[in-house]
């Protein structure tokens, strides 16, 4: 047994590893396509080329068509790094159950989602910069969070039944006893559903989803067929834990002062560059490589920002579960069975864990649990 979980937890090292060396890639990839799109003249002439189809009235036409025809450029460019990272790499350790087939129409339907998302984000930003050009970047600031919300809102009911199929949980022991940490919380949901993971991975996995009157549970079928009840309810409680301390509305503000903090900074950066580039007024659709370019390297820049508030809040959750549950046990068995389920690299190195990680390590979070 002893063995067994060494070869896990160096597995799970191997599979870290090769996740960030590929991120970091993809990251210099896409820094490159964005630079070749902006520098070699393929953006302006594609926008030029809209504009003089379509004319100067129907500008909202020719940033849609734009915008859908970059989307699927760059799709096209990068599906070789989401076939490895996410066919490849998932079969080699084991953790995936998909076929090809499976996993290209998960690949298509997330396109087709992109697609819309970006479409109505850059319609309306790209209004923004015409129709207000000195003070767009505050209400795109609002919007992108008001967006962000009814995404929230509209994901388990909408976007999430497209890749997994969901059904309420049976009645029994577990149920019963989830209702009842709920109402104890005075939290009301939907309901409590069975999240159908275990026909594409055999990771494990449970959630709070939706906001408002589609907030619900969703609980992995291979979290249900693998851990205890104990177990299940400590991670719920960890869930709980979430709602209580208001982390959904903290993060939610930390969110705010960093899309408003990147959109003036976008500002500022699409000011110089369509000077830079002679392409007039900043709301040419044409410079959205670098507009794009200025909002990656933001986002990447502020990343550890937004991971270490992150992180807090996850240690906040677990003690509210250990308190909750009454014991770190549960709450810690719980944690070493997702870290060999789910191949997690259970003590990553610490530079890495401060820039990318949005959770404690599994390590850190066991101890301060024990500790607790």
């Amino acid at each position: 047994m002893s063995d067994k979980k060494s070869n896990r937890e160096e597995l799970a090292k191997e599979y870290d590893a090769l996740h960030n060396r590929l991120f970091l890639i993809q990251i210099l990839v896409l820094a490159t396509l964005l630079a070749a799109y902006q520098f070699s003249g393929a953006s302006a002439a594609l926008a030029n080329g809209l504009t003089g189809r379509f004319g100067d009235g129907l500008w909202y036409v020719t940033n849609a068509i734009y915008t859908a025809v970059s989307v699927f450029g760059f799709a096209a460019f990068m599906m070789p790094f989401s076939y490895y990272s996410g066919y490849v790499l998932e079969h080699h350790y084991e953790l995936s159950n998909e076929t090809f087939g499976d996993w290209l129409a998960d690949f298509v339907k997330s396109l087709l989602i992109d697609l819309v998302l970006a479409t109505i984000l850059f319609s309306v930003i790209y209004a923004l910069l015409r129709l207000i050009p000195g003070w767009w970047w505050l209400a795109a600031a609002v919007f992108y969070i008001l967006f962000a919300v009814v995404m929230s809102t509209i994901a388990p009911v909408v976007i999430m039944p497209l890749f997994h199929k969901f059904e309420p949980l049976e009645e029994g022991e577990l149920t019963a006893a989830v209702r009842k940490m709920m109402d104890e919380a005075g939290i009301k949901v939907v309901g409590v559903f069975k999240w159908g993971l275990e026909e594409k991975t055999s990771t494990a996995n449970a959630a709070f989803a939706g906001f408002g009157k589609t907030k619900r549970i969703i609980l992995g079928d291979t979290l249900l067929s693998g851990y205890s009840q104990e177990e299940i309810l400590a991670i719920l409680a960890h869930e709980i834990g979430h709602y209580k301390n208001r982390d959904a509305l903290r993060l939610m503000v930390t969110s705010s002062v960093l899309a408003l903090a990147g959109f003036f900074v976008a500002h500022h950066c699409l000011v110089w560059l369509t000077g830079f580039f002679d392409l007039g007024e900043i709301y040419n659709i044409a410079a959205a490589p670098a507009f794009i370019f200025s909002l990656f390297v933001f986002s990447l820049v502020s990343m550890p920002v937004a991971n270490m508030h992150s992180r807090r809040r996850e240690f906040a959750a677990d003690a509210y579960a250990i308190e909750k549950m009454g014991s770190p046990d549960a709450l810690v068995s719980a944690f070493e069975k997702l870290a060999d389920q789910n191949l997690s690299n259970k003590e990553p190195t610490a530079w890495v864990e401060f820039l990318l990680h949005s959770h404690p390590s599994m390590a850190r979070r066991i101890k301060r649990a024990r500790n607790n």
